[in-house]
Formats: structure tokens, C-alpha cells, sequence
């Protein structure tokens, strides 16, 4: 082997050392990482803050027509804004309208409470309609009528001349049942009045509602059959 040969081989066992300076870490990058983190945690505490200030209510699924039980298919829970002014019925509490009957067309996205639903043996029956009437004091018999009373329907003389000039007398309208009582209900002509929910036959409907126009509606509590 010659010398060249012997150096070559001699130069293959030496370390090679670079000459290049080692890098150093960036502090701008670690600053960057921890506004990161600390915009995560920002973020994290908005949301938390947002869902806290949420509850979950419930909601017609889809048109409720008057009458109709309400049954768990007919509820969707939705989540809304938490405010004091807010009457609903939250998601764990169903139980308190399943299986009531709604007082009226509810329609689809209505949030739903307590007030929109009656028992079912309670729902206005076939061939039945109910009436409002904002009547005087005087016109029912009791400050303490309630609903569920039955009370006789009189029309009252108006005291105004017909066609033919006579007066037309009191005539008797039937029966009713009250479905609700709301007092002191606001008037152009008296603050002093009785809203009252009347339940009647659907023939007698227009008789009736026409002389709650006219203010000559008057109630009688009827006794126990």
C-alpha cells in the first residue's frame, strides 16, 4: 500500500467538526404560542359564558290545531336566550303540558307554556264555539263568577225603537258555560268591566256576540241541575 493510499486512510478516521454557528430559538415565536393559548382561553371563557346564559325550552314542532292533545311528537326543544320575561316550559319539564289539549291554533315555533293548554276533557266540544264579551260589572251576577259556572243568557231591552217603532223586549239567548274570567279589563266608556270567555252553542254564536256589541248581555248563574 503506498503512502498516499495509507494518508487517504488515515484522513477517513478524522472527525469533521462544522464550522456553522448552532441556531438559537426564536423568542418571538414562544411569544406568539403563549397569545395563542391565551386567546384560546379567552374564546373558552366567552362560550362558557354564552351557554350558561341559555336554557333550553320547548317549542311546537309544527302546527297545533285547537283541541288537539299534545303528544312528546309534537315538541322540539330549542335554546334561547335566559331572560326574566321569558314564560316557557323547559325541556325537563314536558310532563306539564304531554297530554293537555291546546286552547287555540298554536302555530309551528311557538314557544310553549302552561296558559296555551287545558285539560283535555276541558277542550271546547264539537259544535260548541266560545264568545268574549267585555261586559259592565252589572251585567254578571257574581264579582265571583268563575270558570266552569253555567249561566242563562239574557238579552236585554235597549231601549231603542225598531222599524216599526216598537221597542224590542228581552229575549232569552240560551245557555252558557264560562270558560274565563278576567276583571277590570279597560274600556273607552268604564274602567269598571268583566271580560268573560262564554262557551255557547255555534247556532246561537252571532245572537250572542251581537248583544255583547250592543252592551245588552246580561248573565244569570244558573243552580245545580
Amino acid at each position: 500500500m503506498g503512502r498516499n493510499a495509507r494518508d487517504r486512510q488515515a484522513g477517513d478516521g478524522l472527525s469533521v467538526s462544522s464550522l456553522e454557528a448552532p441556531k438559537r430559538r426564536r423568542p418571538s415565536w414562544m411569544a406568539v404560542g403563549a397569545l395563542l393559548v391565551g386567546l384560546a382561553g379567552l374564546l373558552g371563557a366567552y362560550v362558557f359564558s354564552v351557554m350558561s346564559d341559555t336554557v333550553s325550552v320547548t317549542v311546537a314542532a309544527h302546527d297545533i290545531a285547537p283541541g288537539e292533545v299534545l303528544g312528546p311528537d309534537d315538541i322540539r326543544v330549542v335554546e334561547m336566550g335566559r331572560t326574566a320575561d321569558l314564560r316557557a316550559v323547559q325541556a325537563e319539564q314536558q310532563d306539564l303540558i304531554v297530554g293537555l289539549a291546546a286552547r287555540g291554533p298554536i302555530p309551528a315555533g311557538t314557544v310553549l307554556n302552561t296558559g296555551l293548554f287545558v285539560a283535555a276533557d276541558a277542550v271546547v266540544p264539537a259544535g260548541k264555539v266560545v264568545v268574549g264579551a267585555a261586559l259592565p260589572t252589572g251585567a254578571v251576577p257574581t264579582r265571583s263568577l268563575a270558570a266552569g259556572d253555567e249561566v242563562g243568557l239574557i238579552e236585554v231591552a235597549s231601549g231603542m225603537a225598531t222599524a216599526t217603532g216598537e221597542v224590542r223586549p228581552a229575549a232569552d239567548l240560551g245557555t252558557a258555560t264560562v270558560w274565563a274570567v278576567e276583571n277590570n279589563v279597560s274600556s273607552e266608556s268604564s274602567s269598571d268591566r268583566v271580560w268573560v270567555s262564554l262557551v255557547v252553542d255555534a247556532a246561537d254564536r252571532v245572537a250572542v256576540a251581537q248583544a255583547a256589541s250592543n252592551e245588552t248581555l246580561r248573565l244569570v248563574l244558573l243552580g245545580a241541575s
